[in-house]
Parts: structure tokens; C-alpha cells; sequence
């Protein structure tokens, strides 16, 4: 079941940075919660509309250390991404370790939770 759940999440990464909000769409529950490195909380309209408006425009993903758990019906992924993105024509390089939660919703896996907390990199 991990490898699954690791190409759902190159699938989620392909789909942000192609801007690909139908695909977005299906992958995001209803009730997700997506909870940015800054501290503002998205729902999944939120972030539709971000990405779908080009507000937000992933440039680059780059995912590391990523493992996989499972809880029942719920999948939790960790890990360190490494992301560029222009957010209202501003580019911004963010260094962060995650935690994404997909759970089983009608035998599709679906995003119900994405946290982030930034990592400062020395230099």
C-alpha cells in the first residue's frame, strides 16, 4: 500500500505545480484542512482558487524523506520538501518537514490534511 500512497503524492506534486485544479479537485476532500508553513489554514476551495487563479503557482517540489504510516483507513506521510514558489508575483524559496494525511473515502484515498513547518537552511 505505500507505493501507492507515494504516487498519489507525485501525483498531488505534478498536479500543484501544472496548476491542474480538476485533478487537485479530486484528490482534496471536502473537508480538507491545509495548514501553510505561515500559519494560514486553507480549506479545499481555498486552495482551488489559489492555485486555479494563479495566485499561487508551485514553480518547484522537491519531497525527501518521505515515510509512510498507516492508521486503519488513514495514511499519514512525513517528510522534507523543499518548494519555490511565486505567490502573487513574489518568489519565494521554502525549506519545510510535512505531514499530509490521505484517508480512504469511498475507496479512493483523499487529502484530508496537509501541515507544514518551516526549516531554516544555514548558509
Amino acid at each position: 500500500m505505500t507505493p501507492q500512497i507515494l504516487a498519489l503524492e507525485d501525483r498531488r506534486c505534478a498536479a500543484l505545480l501544472s496548476a491542474d485544479v480538476a485533478d487537485l479537485a479530486r484528490l482534496f476532500a471536502d473537508e480538507m484542512v491545509w495548514i501553510h508553513g505561515s500559519a494560514k489554514s486553507d480549506g479545499k476551495s481555498g486552495m482551488l482558487d489559489a492555485v486555479g487563479s494563479g495566485r499561487t503557482k508551485y514553480l518547484r517540489i522537491k519531497s525527501s524523506e518521505r515515510q509512510v504510516r498507516f492508521v486503519g483507513d488513514v495514511a499519514f506521510v512525513d517528510g522534507y520538501v523543499a518548494m519555490e514558489l511565486d505567490l502573487a508575483g513574489e518568489i519565494k524559496r521554502i525549506n519545510s518537514r510535512f505531514t499530509i494525511c490521505w484517508a480512504r473515502i469511498a475507496d479512493d484515498w483523499r487529502i484530508v490534511h496537509w501541515q507544514s513547518t518551516p526549516v531554516r537552511v544555514a548558509g
